[in-house]
């Protein structure tokens, strides 16, 4: 792959990727198998303008770079970024209670996507991304978020702390999930715009970003046990900002 193309593997990223986003697309790499799943695929394609590729298994497995593929990929233009300044400007449009995700050194692609797909099943309407410390939009964080990453806004930024700053300018609350000593996640009173703020699973939020958020908070956990995975704890606490509100 060139510096200007990428590729998104998996049969759901890629039909999502139709769906979506298709002037992404410059070609499709297909292997011929037995898979009705792919043969439907096949057809489909055969009616549009996509250019299509059959290859070996083996080389798509080049290909994909140990990535798993079910038989299919994408040739891609990059990952376009949404500015926040665009962002935050359009998130009341859709809903009076929006909340955004922003990850503060998630360097695991597995993490980065697991949290797309948990964050766009719950509704989050964008995601803030530092451009340092953290992983890049590649193709196994494409894989993971399992098409979720086609629907998703995110904004890539310099200074996290700054960006946090100018989301509470645009009325948003600030809450930054720490291991422990932040309130309890479920006595927590919701308000209206929330910024989840998650930290990397070996250090946690960074002070200078725990220090710009309005409230830490806590996943209570029975006594001796270890800490969540950050993707679990991302689902836990966003489905239960959903579920609080949803009892008011």
């Amino acid at each position: 792959m060139g510096r200007d193309e990428e590729l998104i593997c998996g049969i759901n990223a890629v039909e999502e990727l139709f769906r979506r986003q298709p002037d992404r697309i410059q070609e499709i790499y297909l292997v011929d198998s037995g898979s009705r799943r792919l043969k439907g695929l096949s057809e489909y394609l055969s009616q549009t303008k996509i250019k299509v590729k059959i290859v070996p298994a083996a080389a798509l497995d080049r290909l994909a770079d140990g990535i798993r593929h079910q038989g299919v990929a994408a040739k891609v233009t990059p990952f376009v970024f949404t500015p926040l300044k665009e962002l935050l400007a359009s998130v009341f449009q859709t809903t009076s209670t929006p909340v955004l995700v922003a990850l503060d050194g998630i360097t695991d692609p597995r993490n980065l996507g697991a949290i797309i797909r948990t964050a766009a099943a719950a509704g989050v309407v964008g995601l803030l991304l530092p451009e340092r410390r953290s992983a890049a939009i590649t193709a196994a964080v494409a894989k993971t978020a399992a098409g979720a990453l086609e629907n998703m806004p995110i904004s890539r930024v310099v200074n996290l702390s700054e960006a946090l700053r100018r989301c509470q300018e645009s009325g948003f609350w600030i809450y930054g999930a720490v291991a422990a000593g932040g309130e309890n996640l479920y006595q927590v009173e919701w308000p209206a715009a929330v910024v989840l703020v998650l930290g990397s699973e070996d250090k946690g939020l960074r002070p200078l970003v725990a220090r710009h958020c309005d409230h830490l908070l806590t996943i209570p956990l029975a006594a001796e046990s270890e800490s969540l995975n950050v993707g679990i704890a991302a689902a836990v606490t966003l489905f239960e900002i959903n579920r609080s509100r949803a009892c008011q």
